[in-house]
């Protein structure tokens, strides 16, 4: 969980800074093309179903993948890994298991936070006037939230940490004795997570265009 809140003053930023870049976009553009009545459903989907959950992975991924890959191959190396098989430990449950529901759990929690902090960056947009009227985009937002809207990136960040979780500690595995293999199990550990969570949302973003 440590990892989850160290993230939490990067995530801050970037999500206030993308909420109001959303909101300002869509609070000039969707007027002038006479769909206004949609922001809420717009801003709701595009914050906390695509760019939310994506943007938190990322900076995850950049966070977290190395730092576990590292750590557990320098176990390797040293030998600590094959003390703790020695002592009849299970490895899954002891040193596996933690790791891929503290990445998990703080990657969900992440996500509903970056969620949070960017519509109050939208919200702060059209306070200060330069998106629609504040009170506007409250009732828009209010009457267009749904249950989905909340569920939706509970399941992307359960996706997406698991895909973190699992490469970080499989690369992180794989290292055997040699101190040189951990760098490069750490790159693949950072490219294998940043591809498939981006193949992951290119397939949840073709679905939800034909659904």
């Amino acid at each position: 969980m440590a990892a989850g809140s160290s993230a939490l003053p990067i995530i801050t930023i970037v999500a206030l800074l993308v909420g109001a870049g959303i909101v300002a976009e869509t609070g000039i553009e969707l007027p002038r093309l006479g769909i206004q009545n949609l922001m809420g459903p717009i801003v709701l989907h595009v914050i906390f179903g695509i760019v939310g959950p994506f943007a938190t992975a990322l900076i995850v991924i950049a966070r977290s993948t190395s730092g576990l890959a590292v750590e557990i191959g320098n176990m390797r190396v040293a030998g600590e890994l094959d003390t703790i098989e020695m002592l009849g430990v299970n490895l899954s449950n002891f040193l596996v298991t933690p790791r891929l529901v503290g990445i998990v759990v703080s990657n969900v929690a992440l996500t509903f936070y970056f969620g949070l902090i960017a519509m109050g960056g939208g919200f702060a947009m059209a306070l200060m006037g330069l998106s629609m009227p504040i009170a506007t985009l409250a009732r828009m937002i209010e009457t267009s939230i749904k249950l989905s809207d909340l569920v939706l990136p509970v399941l992307e960040g359960l996706a997406y940490g698991t895909i973190i979780a699992s490469v970080s500690v499989y690369h992180g595995l794989r290292v055997k004795n040699s101190p040189v293999e951990v760098p490069r199990e750490t790159t693949l550990a950072l490219v294998s997570s940043l591809s498939l969570c981006v193949v992951m949302l290119s397939i949840y973003l073709i679905f939800s265009a034909l659904a």
